[in-house]
């Protein structure tokens, strides 16, 4: 003999919550109370006809606009009109709610779904990224969007913004911290402005940030990491970068070191900007579409000594009538190498903490004066550091064209002797 099934009462009624797939409590007779993921609560009956068939149930009305003792009572008249044959209103009016029902709930359903994906990080930050792009220059961009894609929503992507809370972005930006301590840090600084845009567009409250700032280990506060005051260990850098498998990168993070321009610049270089018969590099302040490539806005220009020539030659016989010096690598989106392998190749041959891409120019701006004696106004030409004035800009490019030249191909014969482990007679370098 079939288990009864226990009666429903008010409170069981009230209590059924909303779950991720529909699901039912039956009352016994045939009366069941259908819950939907929207939370919407229906009646339905379940009747046989004369012919012993059974169709779909009859939705017969909704709690708490119906009772339960009103639907026990509808649900006998339904069973009782399907068991003669009447087409009652009843059961003609169970049968056309059936649809009508069905309709409604899947759109109910739909909307939550929306309501659900619009709320999500993934949907947030895209609308954070496409009303801060007008602002920002390329390069911003780009690592935003390095940083938003590949790192933060592959963990965070369907996450709801409006519970979103501090120990849900904690494992991922610690995580972060231990192979790219630089990025956490901008990841950092994303996920509170995605927060923010959410409290904007009324998804959260607006006491509602979150607690970032002590989550990243403490690091030494300053300039990026660089190798200033230790020949030796420049000299590794220079020979582990020498011997990178890499024939990209290598030829990247040398053209750096040689050079002392930006790694973004560095990575973006383009076969039009360089003239390898004169030896020259000419980079142009803006990008075409108005945004900075050099930090100034300025047009800009250094030799080349012979160290980059010999690697930039070897790039062009590679290039295959490609418009960048250095190509992308693998799984890199850009149309030309990331500045972020550069930083990443130096922190896998072990120089993580000691030195950077960019430490290239500290190194350039200290060991330059003090090992090589260079005087300070053409290193902070060469530089590219902002001057004080137009009348001075002016002037240090004028003054300090030859001069670099002289000096760059010193800098690189230095560099080439820390490679080789040979000591580099000082240079001494006559006043302007």
């Amino acid at each position: 003999m079939p288990r009864l099934a226990a009666s429903l009462t008010e409170l069981h009624i009230r209590k059924a919550k909303p779950k991720d797939e529909a699901y039912f409590l039956s009352d016994g007779n045939g009366l069941v109370l259908w819950i939907s993921p929207a939370g919407r609560k229906s009646w339905r009956v379940r009747y046989r006809l004369p012919d012993g068939s059974r169709p779909a149930p009859a939705t017969v009305g909704h709690y708490p606009e119906m009772s339960l003792a009103e639907a026990r009572v509808k649900a006998v008249e339904v069973q009782r009109d399907a068991k003669q044959g009447k087409t009652t209103a009843g059961v003609r009016k169970a049968r056309q709610e059936v649809e009508a029902v069905a309709d409604e709930e899947l759109a109910a359903e739909a909307l939550l779904r929306a309501e659900i994906e619009h709320a999500s990080f993934r949907a947030v930050s895209g609308r954070w990224m496409a009303e801060k792009r007008p602002s920002w220059a390329t390069e911003t961009y780009r690592k935003a969007r390095l940083v938003v894609d590949s790192y933060l929503v592959p963990k965070l992507a369907d996450l709801d913004m409006r519970r979103l809370e501090t120990k849900d972005v904690r494992p991922v930006l610690v995580e972060m911290a231990k192979e790219t301590p630089q990025l956490a840090r901008k990841a950092r600084q994303y996920l509170g402005s995605i927060v923010d845009h959410a409290i904007n567009e009324g998804l959260r409250p607006d006491e509602s940030r979150l607690r970032l700032d002590r989550i990243l280990p403490t690091y030494r506060s300053g300039h990026m990491p660089a190798v200033t005051d230790n020949d030796g260990k420049l000299g590794e850098v220079m020979r582990a970068i020498d011997a990178h498998e890499n024939r990209v990168v290598r030829a990247a993070l040398i053209l750096a070191a040689l050079t002392a321009m930006r790694s973004g610049v560095v990575a973006s270089a383009q076969w039009k900007e360089i003239d390898l018969d004169a030896g020259e590099w000419r980079i142009p302040g803006k990008n075409p579409d108005g945004t900075n490539r050099m930090k100034t806005g300025q047009d800009f220009s250094t030799s080349l000594p012979e160290q980059a020539l010999l690697v930039l030659r070897e790039m062009h016989e590679r290039n295959m009538g490609g418009e960048y010096v250095f190509p992308p690598q693998a799984r890199q989106n850009s149309p030309h190498l990331s500045r972020d392998a550069l930083s990443k190749a130096l922190r896998d041959m072990g120089f993580q903490g000691e030195h950077t891409t960019h430490g290239f120019r500290a190194s350039l701006r200290t060991l330059g004066r003090e090992r090589l004696e260079i005087d300070v106004d053409v290193l902070e030409a060469q530089l590219a550091h902002a001057p004080k004035d137009e009348v001075e800009a002016a002037y240090a490019r004028v003054k300090f064209r030859e001069k670099r030249r002289e000096v760059m191909q010193a800098w690189a014969d230095y560099l080439d002797g820390l490679r080789v482990g040979v000591k580099v007679i000082q240079l001494k370098h006559q006043s302007t």
